[in-house]
């Protein structure tokens, strides 16, 4: 039973639609990854930079771009999204066997209802930080040294000892699909919005999404742009503010009517994991 949705609620609509849920807010997670591109930049630029210098090709002329150049950012990036989705999944997946295990126990709506407001208000305090002037790297630099530190050096210490073997083929993906393992804030509020939503299938699709909004920006910097202002960092963060503010509020207003609590819910096209009327 693990990956159905959840009470009938969880990764498809209700009965009467007949289809999956969620396409509203698998657009939410591409319009994430569209603007926070800038952020992947700030936090993956010097890495990708060091892949465009890696690359080895003598069809060029001095600062020409080249066709294998073109394919290898592809690659590079196909294998980000491939790595969020698979996280994605993972997340999704840890979700499902919660819900699955309190089921069995009885307890399925307080829990339910308790990881609604608990992840949604992380996700509202996460959001918040941008609007209220986040600067790039701070709250990575907290969560790096929160006792898991080691993990993320030794995600970057993976990704440089096969920078030189992966950069020039098609194992470029690898590389690529590594970089869901460093410390990003870009991902962190979809990993607890998907943990919530409790389907790895909607956990997949979600940040896949999210992968394929960054590809444009990420792909322009390693091929022709080397370069992304401060300031415009800036607008792109608060503009992240007031998405993640509007997820992390879904879920609070959900959970929070598991408890028979009601909060303004203004009729958005938002796909409402936690809906009591759902279930």
């Amino acid at each position: 039973m693990v990956g159905q949705p959840l009470a009938s609620g969880i990764g498809v609509l209700p009965a009467a639609s007949g289809g999956f849920a969620g396409e509203y807010d698998l657009l939410v997670f591409l319009s994430i990854g569209l603007f926070g591109g800038a952020h992947c930049l700030g936090m993956c630029g010097p890495l990708v930079t060091t892949y465009a210098e890696r690359m080895e090709t003598d069809d060029r002329w001095e600062g020409a771009l080249t066709s294998y150049e073109v394919r290898q950012h592809a690659l590079f990036n196909l294998g980000r999204t491939i790595g969020y989705a698979a996280l994605g999944f993972v997340f999704g997946l840890l979700g499902a066997l919660l819900y699955e295990t309190v089921s069995l126990a009885g307890v399925i709506t307080p829990v339910q209802g308790g990881v609604g407001v608990l992840v949604g208000g992380m996700i509202i305090i996460m959001g918040a930080t941008r609007l209220g002037g986040y600067r790039q790297g701070s709250a990575e630099a907290v969560v790096s040294k929160a006792g898991i530190g080691s993990l993320f050096a030794r995600s970057y210490a993976l990704i440089s000892s096969r920078i030189d073997r992966w950069v020039n083929g098609v194992g470029i993906v690898g590389l690529g699909a590594l970089h869901g393992l460093l410390p990003c804030m870009l991902l962190y509020p979809a990993f607890l919005y998907v943990f919530a939503q409790g389907s790895p299938v909607y956990g997949a699709l979600a940040l896949g999404a999210l992968g394929l909004g960054t590809i444009p920006t990420v792909f322009l910097y390693g091929t022709l742009i080397q370069s992304v202002s401060a300031r415009q960092r800036q607008v792109v963060h608060r503009g992240l503010g007031v998405l993640f503010v509007a997820l992390g509020y879904v879920l609070l207003t959900m959970g929070l009517m598991r408890f028979g609590i009601e909060l303004p819910m203004p009729d958005i096209p938002f796909y409402q994991p936690l809906n009591p009327m759902m279930h």
